[in-house]
């Protein structure tokens, strides 16, 4: 319950204090922890004024009521500039400036100079220079105004002059209490203030990280979106689109070769979905994995045309440079040449191997078959351009090399 009150309260208190603080939204986040400072300053500065006042109308202190209703004037109207034109660091140099020769050095000159109570005022000056300006020069010009001023008092006292003392001296501890007490209480609500700045400038950037993090996950599923779609219409697409036009061509349904042909390659887009879909929960760098899949995926098919499978993998490392999209290209890679060797190889044997060895930092996966050869230079034939293409586009070499009775494609990929 006073967690709730306190709240509400900071959040009315962050509405007064938001209405003087113009254009808040062209503010970065150091300028507008720094107006906010300001402005919570001088309304706390604001209501100890009016304490000291009355407190000083009450012990005859008539000049000290007068010159601190002076400083209250001073006080709103810097605020007010600083509402009117944005421009903090003029607005702080003229509320210091209301707050060091008004405030403080006035009423501790006709209270007793350096025995004034209103004396240890000073200390609060460049404390909240710093604060409000960052250590620089204008903080270092009101620490030397204060410090000076200081000197001075006691320079004075040290040469016998006789600071007035213009208050009921019977009032004395009261006057005492109220203006050390004030300063205390002053200085606590100057560090709460500080803390509830920091604790929401604190709590925004949790928030905006958040939202980036909210933002950068929706862009990784619009890529992943993007990814799949570009697999399917590149894959499945391609491979209906090839079996109409094999079921257009003239004479092409009479053909058993033909029909041989278009159910091909409707298995290639069979195949190709499926691995579109598994892409989906390929793990990141579990290369091991993903040979495991399309051996499950496409096993059967070579049993079916009768290609021996051999299988030769070993349990890899995980390549920390794969991520999602990586693996999903890498698959494809693999299939296709796959693919090439169900189609046009002629294969008896197909070798799958899967190698990591010791102290290269790379895994090495090839794929060896005793078909009749291609030529790799020709990169239109057999999709060797965009298995290139591929390996480019996750940092992993290609090799092929190609003779009859013998062909490796070879993918190195970084550990």
């Amino acid at each position: 319950m006073h967690t709730a009150i306190r709240k509400a309260a900071l959040q009315r208190m962050d509405l007064l204090v938001g209405w003087f603080i113009p254009r808040q939204a062209e503010l970065d986040k150091h300028a507008l922890s720094a107006s906010r400072m300001f402005v919570y300053i001088c309304l706390i500065n604001a209501l100890f004024s009016l304490l000291y006042v009355f407190t000083s109308l009450a012990i005859g202190f008539a000049v000290g009521a007068l010159l601190m209703s002076i400083g209250i004037v001073f006080l709103f109207a810097a605020l007010f500039y600083f509402r009117a034109t944005g421009k903090l660091r003029s607005s702080v140099n003229w509320y210091m400036a209301d707050v060091a020769f008004v405030a403080v050095m006035g009423c501790s000159f006709f209270s007793g100079g350096l025995h004034s109570p209103v004396l240890p005022w000073f200390t609060l000056i460049p404390v909240v220079a710093v604060l409000l300006l960052g250590f620089g020069v204008d903080a270092l010009v009101w620490f030397s105004v204060c410090f000076a001023i200081s000197v001075g008092y006691g320079a004075a006292g040290l040469q016998g002059y006789a600071f007035p003392s213009l208050y009921q001296q019977e009032y004395a501890t009261a006057f005492n209490m109220v203006c050390i007490g004030g300063l205390v209480a002053v200085l606590f609500l100057f560090a709460l203030t500080f803390d509830h700045i920091s604790s929401k400038a604190v709590q925004e950037v949790v928030d905006s990280r958040k939202t980036l993090e909210q933002l950068a996950r929706s862009q990784e599923r619009m890529a992943e979106r993007g990814r799949i779609l570009r697999n399917m219409h590149d894959g499945v697409g391609s491979h209906i689109s090839s079996a109409m036009r094999q079921l257009q061509a003239d004479g092409a349904v009479q053909s058993i070769a033909a029909r041989d042909e278009v159910l091909q390659t409707l298995r290639d887009g069979l195949d190709h979905l499926k691995l579109s879909i598994d892409a989906i929960h390929l793990a990141p760098g579990d290369v091991t994995a993903l040979l495991a899949n399309m051996r499950y995926r496409m096993g059967l098919r070579f049993t079916g045309m009768g290609i021996e499978l051999q299988w030769d993998v070993d349990l890899l490392p995980i390549c920390e440079k794969l991520d999602g999209s990586a693996m999903s290209e890498l698959q494809f890679m693999l299939f296709e040449a796959l693919s090439n060797v169900l189609q046009h190889a002629k294969a008896r044997v197909l070798r799958v191997e899967g190698h990591a060895p010791d102290g290269l930092g790379q895994v090495f996966v090839r794929l060896i078959d005793d078909g009749c050869g291609f030529d790799p230079a020709t990169h239109a034939r057999n999709g060797v351009a965009n298995m290139r293409e591929r390996a480019l586009s996750i940092g992993a070499q290609l090799h092929i090399s190609s003779a009859p009775g013998h062909t490796v494609v070879e993918i190195q990929l970084a550990v």
